[in-house]
């Protein structure tokens, strides 16, 4: 049997709920060139027997004899692949059944492309819609986004096998950021291009690794992701160490942040190489007000009043109805 165009690669720990809606969605994909690889990582509630029900050619099932990790899965995974692509899919996660041919296309429109991706609909427990991801679509603004923070939804990614598994050395565990490092590390060999279509569904859980983790495991996981943005920010906007701390500091940090420097910063960096657009910009001051409030409304305060002084087209270009609302909850 030739090397297929994609292997999709679907790790599952303990997802008998939804992991045969995961496949029925994948093995039904108007784009019929592929392997899905489900890698189940020590699972205890029959989720391989679910797998095992289905008899498409196409599915191969890895079992993992206990419970390593997303990061070993997801590298056991990479070691079995024939594909010349690898599609991510989570087990609780929705993919369109024309997401693999639209992502096949635009691989063959853009061939020094090292990832593609989209956007997707954020769904809750039950499927029902939540929200929208939107990641910036070219390649250029991701990279803005990326000194920042991960825009990308992890199941929408597709990369290709040979640069992930033999030039990167597959997925690095990086404390719950281990998709992050990646995206970061394959834009050192080529550009990123996005669809604005929705291509998939993500599913968030009120009890995800992120609210579950304790004040150790999160202090670790900040400073995974802050040499990650260190290097960034260093090789994609310029900035010197001061710059940053300064940075990694507002999007990181819990203490006090110079903010009229913060946008001096910023917006400098702004007009530079990567030239972000407004509504990009307008997204991540929102995104880290709502990160700041949680802190201190005080603080949310003064971020706002600097934003305006500073940077007053940026202020303008806010969600002015979510800015209010924001207001309410942080005075209630």
């Amino acid at each position: 049997m030739p090397n297929p165009f994609f292997s999709v690669l679907l790790p599952a720990f303990n997802a008998k709920a939804h992991i045969g809606a995961a496949i029925r969605e994948i093995l039904a994909q108007t784009f019929r060139d592929f392997e899905l690889l489900v890698v189940d990582d020590g699972s205890t509630d029959g989720t391989s027997e679910c797998v095992e029900k289905f008899s498409d050619p196409r599915l191969r099932l890895i079992r993992l004899p206990s419970n390593q990790g997303l990061v070993s899965a997801l590298n056991a995974g990479l070691q079995e692949a024939r594909g010349k692509w690898i599609a991510r899919q989570d087990a609780d996660d929705c993919s369109r059944r024309d997401r693999l041919a639209k992502q096949a296309r635009l691989i063959s429109e853009n061939p020094d492309a090292v990832l593609v991706y989209s956007q997707a609909r954020l769904i809750d427990v039950h499927g029902l819609w939540r929200g929208r991801l939107r990641p910036p679509l070219e390649d250029s603004g991701l990279r803005w986004d990326l000194c920042f923070r991960n825009p990308i939804p992890h199941t929408s990614a597709v990369f290709p096998l040979h640069v992930v598994r033999e030039e990167l050395g597959g997925y690095r565990n990086c404390k719950a950021c281990e998709d992050y490092d990646l995206w970061s590390r394959l834009l050192r060999h080529g550009k990123a291009v996005g669809s604005s279509e929705t291509l998939v569904s993500y599913r968030n859980h009120a009890a995800s690794i992120m609210g579950q983790e304790h004040a150790a495991q999160a202090e670790s996981r900040n400073v995974a992701l802050k040499e990650i943005m260190a290097k960034n920010f260093r090789e994609w906007i310029g900035a010197n160490e001061q710059e940053v701390a300064l940075l990694a500091s507002a999007w990181l940090g819990n203490g006090d942040v110079d903010w009229e420097e913060y946008f001096k910063v910023t917006n400098r960096f702004a007009i530079g190489e990567l030239s972000p657009s407004t509504d990009l910009l307008a997204e991540q001051d929102f995104t880290l007000l709502n990160r700041v409030v949680r802190g201190s409304s005080n603080r949310a305060d003064e971020m706002l009043s600097e934003l305006e002084k500073i940077c007053p087209q940026r202020y303008a270009a806010l969600p002015k109805i979510k800015i209010f609302l924001t207001r309410l909850l942080w005075r209630c």
